[in-house]
């Protein structure tokens, strides 16, 4: 089950640590069979719902599952395909769909489609079950099994993954081009006013505005986040992470990054909707640029490690892959970083990621929230300050564990 840290702020570190840069008897009958390892549907639903895998798919079982999900208890005496079908198309918001099957104006529309697919139901559950016959959620082949079919239906719901496609996809390309061309700046009064007086008083330079509506509800154990500021990066990593024989979902986060501008880099370039440099009341500047994470929730844990060794061979600046005057020797993707910043949830294996806290705070709504990454050891300053300026606000420290490169950068051990 998804565990959270105590909702208490840790600080950043005072230099630049900022996200910037049928009927059958027995549905589920395979639960029970299922060998110790647990499909990806039953640890999302640990992780999410609280909902414990492995269990026998008994009547009170699934019925404690559909709990979980916010459904209508099943009140039949026997477990049956059907009354598991009816429950998870509720939960997914499909009962009016559903219902359209039994309709005047097509009484037999549920009928012809049992028909064809070869499936028996009890009548109460004919919709239903013809509906997730369309909707490819169930089928005559395949066992039910009622982990895989909720999540399905939690899915359908938006309670599951929100994601663009999946590394294979052959338009996934495409569908990530468009969300960021259509990216723009945006803003939160309260956590701006926050973020604004913490950059001020020289606590952080800098922060990352995120909103809860793109957020990409992965698995933390087979995932990783990704910042970054340029499309065409994201475009081409994909591309690189499918020649390398890598799968997985991938979602787009947008998020805006606040930093002071400093007057020794010259006059701002002029304002757009994705880029915007203000005067404050003290005479200091503050820059708004839109930038994101890419999050990636790897098909397995090792694909998620050998992330790492990709990204140093093809997406990383150093010394040597580059000239004089600082111009790419080397074969990279376009824009790459001398210290790109992707992170892990949960330990990874590899023993150069260093922990780290990603300190979040969230607006009244909770929808909004800023981010700012610390050393742990770095703690107790920025917590007093920030809770003094926001008293009411919710505050949250998140472990997650960074890649070498941008330890260093935090640590200011080397620009490489």
């Amino acid at each position: 089950m998804k565990k959270y840290l105590a909702a208490v702020l840790i600080p950043v570190l005072c230099a630049a640590l900022f996200v910037t840069g049928c009927g059958s008897s027995a549905a589920g009958a395979g639960t029970a069979a299922k060998a110790a390892s647990h499909t990806k549907a039953e640890e999302y639903l640990w992780e999410y719902f609280g909902i414990e895998p492995g269990r026998e798919a008994s009547l009170q079982n699934v019925n404690g599952m559909i709990a979980a999900l916010g459904g209508e208890q099943i009140e039949a005496e026997t477990l049956t395909d059907g009354a598991v079908i009816k429950a998870g198309l509720k939960i997914a918001g499909l009962e009016e769909l559903a219902l359209t099957y039994i309709s005047d104006e097509a009484p037999d529309k549920a009928a012809k489609v049992l028909e064809k697919a070869g499936i028996k139901t009890e009548e109460e559950y004919a919709p239903y079950t013809a509906c997730a016959v369309d909707l490819d959620l169930y089928s005559k082949e395949e066992a039910l099994d009622a982990e895989e079919f909720f999540y399905q239906c939690a899915e359908i719901a938006g309670r599951g993954r929100h994601y663009l496609g999946r590394v294979s996809d052959d338009d996934l390309m495409e569908q990530m081009s468009s969300m960021m061309n259509s990216m723009v700046i945006f803003d939160n009064e309260e956590l701006s006013k926050l973020g604004t007086e913490l950059v001020m008083d020289g606590v952080v330079t800098g922060y990352g505005l995120k909103y809860a509506g793109y957020d990409a509800n992965f698995l933390d154990s087979y995932s990783l986040r990704y910042s970054h500021s340029d499309y065409r990066h994201a475009v081409q990593l994909i591309g690189l992470l499918r020649s390398e024989g890598m799968d997985g979902y991938v979602q787009i986060e947008p998020k805006v990054s606040v930093y002071e501008y400093l007057p020794e880099w010259g006059t701002p370039d002029i304002p757009s909707p994705t880029y915007a440099v203000e005067k404050q009341e003290n005479g200091r500047y503050l820059c708004s640029c839109v930038e994101y994470d890419l999050m990636i929730e790897f098909d397995t844990a090792e694909e998620k490690e050998r992330f790492h060794g990709v990204i140093e061979a093809y997406a990383k600046k150093y010394d040597d892959r580059v000239d004089k005057d600082g111009n790419v020797t080397a074969r990279l993707l376009k824009e790459s970083w001398w210290q790109p910043l992707y992170s892990s949830g949960t330990p990874m294996d590899d023993p150069e990621f260093t922990e780290m806290i990603d300190n979040v705070v969230y607006d009244r709504t909770g929808r909004y929230s800023i981010h700012s990454f610390s050393l742990p050891e770095r703690a107790s300053d920025f917590a007093d300050r920030a809770a003094k300026i926001a008293p009411d606000l919710s505050m949250s420290p998140f472990k997650i564990y960074v890649n070498p490169a941008f330890k260093r950068y935090i640590t200011g051990e080397d620009h490489q």
